[in-house]
């Protein structure tokens, strides 16, 4: 395991940039007399404050330092006694400052004025306090100190407010860091990327400070909770035990106000309604309590709410509280809100939680509710756990319906088909029979990967108990998602388009069938190669409203639209958009449950993977390959090629075949089935076998096209055009673009025609078109390729010109390193047969084996490297590697051995 920094070692100040520039200003400022950093705790202040006073120290200042605390706070000049000349006196505080200031060291020529630091500046004593705003009026030092932002009661805290007032004082505030800051720490520290829900889970745990989440990340490593694939670290389960230092941070920060034991109704009950606070707690201390930084209110139309700030406040009150105690508490909210009624939507599953929660057993009939509510905050563990607790001979169909729903969100596909088929045969009426056929289908497609045979049997079997109009054109949307699952996406574009002429939207479940339908539409469109059609459809599925939330939807309308427009965008080459829209979904609202987070991120992995954002692409794919790996649901073998293409592009051949053998296990059927080819194609390539890998992308292409899957088609025929087989693909990307004339296929079908002519000025044009649409790898390709072509035709300034524009397009590349990158920057223009043999040989490949895997002699190599190390100019093999590589510096660093 490689970390750039311990967790138990002091970690990397991240995030705190602009607050240091800022310190360096104030300190170089003559006129600036102070910086103060202010904070709650846990944030950092002393962590920053020490990167601060090192600087000041570096800068040639000399430096000072004491720390306040409550203790010393209690003798005068406590804090600052080892700081002060012997034999003075509080009591004489004209000649306490005399002689302090000429106790200092002199400002020399050369060095900067002292700087005096004091931690937790409002914990001095009066005393104390008055003495450095002497020194400081009179600037004989620069004082840096730390505030808590919540020491309402501290000694020296007015004294320290008026200070931070002054217009020589320079304060800053620390916010909590922010979800990608959180992410960014946690790769410094762990040496490796961490998956986007173990970012969000420590993120919102921690509250964004950097203490919190330092011990959080102890504690996870300590239960072996977070741990690493050797690719991205994950968190195995949500829940982590404290450290003795984290708890004894929360409960210090609990009790400072004396209201723990007020704070504990919260605790037990979650958010409540302020009205029913207002019982335990006036109106001054709810005040202080908010202004502390304990309890957050918000309103929700005329309902406001209270609940405490920070997640692991409730972790340790309800820990340290009784059970009997919590129990009260809990049965009296209970009694309050039954009394005051429960008017909205999530007021009776809440209800029923907690009254599972206080008594261990459920009311008649609130056993669904509760289970929905769970679901509803997203705790689909504990939504699975209430419904496995009913005895199997009590569940009814509900129960196994939502038992398999919930087996279903959390990859467990195979159980999940068990419990809806028991759901199935308890159905009694028409609804129930297609809500329970409807999640058994998408079990079948994008669960198990199977949508054949138990697929359409699971259809006909209902067949005979749908009667309705609307029952039966349920069942042709379903025959529908069959279809697109087997890669028929004319029949299932066809079954989508019939459903919505002739039924158009009049109750709630025609208008949630309606979104559904227009979403099946969008996907087929996409995979068709009309991409931009399904980004408009996929946009009206996305502004449809629907009425009211499907109880039994495995996936929202609205997480499942906001999928189908990333896809949609992606193919129709807009990948920016698809990305930012993506980032913009995923960040913008409330966080999505495991499950639906799945398959959005997976969809903004494929658009990170052809813009070129590859270890994007690979932390996305590894986050997928992690929570699927023990169901190995659909998704699972997917998200395995596509992460063996991101690493191989990389040049990191070893991640690739241990992605791609892992992947080969179960290979994909239907609309997947191109996706193990196209990894073992780029693995290939990685290996320098770049025949075996246009033989793969040729194959994988017919495949697509027979699927009539031509989004695949088109993109598997623009990698064989990066890996020399512009000739090949030409022809039948102008038919694409002919049939189907959008801005993607066009720009596609042209850079074919120009690297097959070898046309460096229509590169350069389609290079910047690219680029403007987010294809930055295919941007760098295309313009190295450009400059190379420039090089050979003596066209030098152009040629620089183009090398400098690639360059910029590749920094946006996150290491990229294909086989164009590799020989396009070479001084002289390698033919493809040149390059493909020293790609081979510069892995260390003999002569020997070139020429069988190439059906040529040894001796035919030899000649063509003789070439090739003349071009090049260089003395032999031993050269290749770092003349091939893009920036001239050598073999890659790190693990990587492939190109």
């Amino acid at each position: 395991m490689t970390q750039t920094h311990g967790p138990g070692t002091t970690w990397p100040l991240t995030g705190r940039g602009p607050e240091l520039e800022q310190f360096a200003a104030a300190l170089d400022d003559t006129s600036c007399g102070a910086f103060l950093i202010f904070g709650p705790p846990g944030a950092g202040r002393s962590r920053l404050a020490a990167e601060c006073r090192r600087r000041a120290a570096d800068a040639g200042h000399p430096v000072s330092v004491a720390r306040a605390t409550t203790a010393a706070a209690r003798v005068p000049l406590g804090a600052l006694a080892h700081l002060l000349p012997p034999d003075v006196s509080a009591r004489r505080p004209v000649q306490l400052y005399a002689r302090t200031s000429a106790h200092l060291p002199p400002r020399a020529a050369g060095r900067g004025r002292p700087v005096l630091f004091v931690d937790d500046l409002h914990l001095l004593d009066l005393a104390s306090t008055v003495l450095v705003r002497q020194l400081l009026d009179a600037g004989r030092v620069f004082l840096l100190g730390t505030v808590r932002t919540d020491a309402h009661d501290a000694p020296g805290v007015a004294a320290t407010a008026v200070m931070a007032e002054q217009d020589t004082v320079r304060r800053v505030d620390l916010a909590p860091l922010d979800e990608i800051q959180t992410a960014v720490l946690l790769k410094d520290v762990l040496g490796r990327p961490v998956t986007g829900r173990a970012v969000s889970r420590l993120h919102l745990l921690s509250g964004g400070l950097p203490l919190p989440l330092r011990e959080l990340v102890r504690a996870a490593l300590a239960q072996a909770t977070l741990t690493s694939d050797g690719t991205v670290w994950d968190l195995t389960s949500p829940n982590i035990a404290l450290t003795p230092h984290l708890t004894g941070h929360v409960r210090a920060r609990l009790r400072a106000d004396g209201l723990s034991r007020e704070l504990e109704v919260l605790a037990a009950c979650g958010p409540c309604p302020l009205a029913y606070l207002r019982e335990h707690l006036d109106h001054d201390q709810l005040a202080a309590l908010e202004r502390t930084g304990l309890i957050a209110v918000t309103r929700e139309g005329r309902r406001t709410t209270v609940r405490l700030a920070q997640p692991l406040h409730t972790v340790v009150l309800r820990r340290d509280m009784p059970e009997l105690r919590s129990r009260r508490l809990l049965l009296h909210y209970l009694a309050w809100n039954e009394e005051h009624g429960s008017r909205r939507s999530g007021d009776r599953g809440m209800r029923a939680a907690l009254t599972l929660r206080a008594t261990g057993h459920s009311l008649p009939g609130s056993l669904a509710e509760a289970v929905r509510h769970a679901a509803d905050v997203e705790d689909l563990d504990r939504a699975r756990q209430l419904l496995e607790s009913v005895p199997r001979a009590q569940r009814d169909y509900e129960a196994l319906h939502l038992l398999g729903q919930a087996l279903f969100r959390a990859g467990d596909c195979t159980r999940a088909e068990r419990a809806l088929a028991q759901a199935a045969a308890l159905a009694t009426d028409e609804r129930e029979v297609c809500d329970t056929l409807a999640a058994r289908v998408h079990n079948f497609v994008y669960g198990l990967g199977d949508s054949t045979d138990r697929c359409h049997a699971a259809i006909e079997e209902c067949g005979p108990r749908v009667t309705t109009a609307l029952g039966r054109g349920e069942l042709s949307l379903l025959k529908g998602t069959a279809a697109f699952g087997a890669g028929e996406f004319r029949h299932a574009l066809d079954l989508c388009a019939a459903f919505e002429r002739a039924r158009p939207p009049r109750d709630p479940t025609q208008a949630r069938l309606a979104v559904r339908a227009k979403l099946l539409r969008a996907l087929s469109l996409a995979c068709l190669g009309r991409g931009d059609e399904a980004v408009v459809l996929a946009h009206a599925a996305a502004e449809a409203p629907v009425p009211v939330r499907d109880p039994y939807a495995a996936v929202t309308a609205e997480v499942a639209a906001h999928t189908v427009l990333v896809h949609a965008l992606t193919a129709a080459g807009r990948l920016g958009e698809a990305l930012a829209y993506g980032t913009r979904t995923r960040n913008g609202r409330r966080p999505f449950d495991p499950y639906e987070s799945r398959w959005l991120v997976m969809a903004m992995g494929r658009a990170a993977l052809a813009g070129g954002r590859l270890e994007q692409a690979r932390l996305v794919f590894a986050e997928v390959v992690r929570a699927t790996r023990a169901q190995r649901a659909a998704l699972f073998t997917e998200a395995l090629c596509l992460q063996a293409a991101a690493a191989a592009q990389q040049g990191d051949l070893e991640a690739a075949v241990s992605a791609l053998d892992e992947g080969a296990r179960a290979e994909p059927s239907g609309a997947a089935a191109p996706d193990h080819a196209f990894g073992a194609a780029w693995t290939a390539a990685c290996r320098g076998d770049l025949g075996r890998a246009r033989h793969l992308l040729t194959a994988a292409a017919e495949q697509a096209r027979l699927l009539g899957h031509t989004w695949r088609e088109s993109a598997l025929l623009t990698d064989l055009t990066r890996l020399g087989g512009a000739a090949t693909a030409a022809p039948r990307l102008s038919e694409i673009a002919a049939e189907l004339p959008e801005p993607g296929h066009l720009a596609r079908s042209a850079l074919a025609q120009a690297w097959r002519d070898h046309d460096p000025d229509r590169l350069l044009d389609l290079a910047d078109r690219f680029h403007a649409d987010g294809a930055d790898l295919l941007a760098a390709e295309a313009a190295s390729t450009a400059a190379a072509t420039l090089r050979t035709r003596g066209r030098e300034r152009q040629a620089r010109a183009a090398a400098r524009t690639a360059s910029t397009f590749l920094d946006r590349c996150e290491g990229a390193l294909t086989p164009v990158l590799r020989v396009a920057h070479s001084s002289s223009h390698l033919s493809a047969r040149e390059a493909e043999i020293a790609l081979l040989a510069s892995r260390g490949t003999s002569n020997k084996q070139i020429g069988a895997d190439l059906h040529i002699s040894p001796r035919t190599v030899e000649n063509h490297l003789h070439r090739v190390y003349h071009k090049l100019g260089i003395d032999g093999r031993q050269d290749l590697a770092a003349a091939l590589r893009p920036d001239g510096a050598g073999p890659a660093a790190g693990p990587r051995n492939g190109w």
